[in-house]
């Protein structure tokens, strides 16, 4: 994260020096592990896309991110995932934004059904963020407390 940090350019994210958006160091910086998630969702121009995408699921979204932990760092995009109150597995949401180019993706779970907000259109180009988040809520985020079947443990001193 260091070696990421360190390279990006100091202009706003988009590349073309508008210094009203945040760089992707100063997004990395102000909210990875951050607990401060009202304030990533109230950055401008999050609202903004947040608004234009999902339009009338703005408020379901909202209500299936109510209970969230930290804000994570995966693969160079900020990942906010949450549930609704006591409807963890059956009502939740994630949101994605790109520090490199502040692309702006969501996903809502709904009564079985996962909804992806995104400007891309084909699955294989979503956002990592997207598409691990989609692995965990279809596992039942199983593997984040049981082990699956073909993973080993291997434990030792290190020299």
């Amino acid at each position: 994260m260091i070696l990421f940090v360190t390279c990006l350019p100091a202009t706003g994210a988009s590349g073309n020096g508008d210094r009203s958006l945040p760089s992707a160091r100063e997004l990395v910086e102000k909210y990875a592990g951050s607990y401060d998630t009202d304030a990533l969702l109230r950055e401008d121009f999050v609202r903004k896309k947040l608004v234009a995408m999902l339009g009338d699921e703005l408020q379901h979204f909202f209500e299936n991110l109510n209970v969230r932990g930290s804000v994570d760092l995966i693969a160079n995009t900020l990942s906010l995932a949450g549930n609704a109150a006591h409807r963890g597995g059956e009502e939740e949401a994630v949101l994605c934004v790109a520090a490199y180019n502040l692309e702006v993706s969501a996903a809502v779970l709904s009564e079985g059904l996962i909804s992806v907000f995104s400007t891309t259109r084909d699955y294989a180009s979503l956002n990592l963020c997207i598409k691990d988040w989609i692995t965990q809520v279809n596992s039942g985020h199983a593997d984040r407390f049981v082990a699956p079947r073909n993973v080993r443990m291997v434990t030792g001193t290190l020299h």
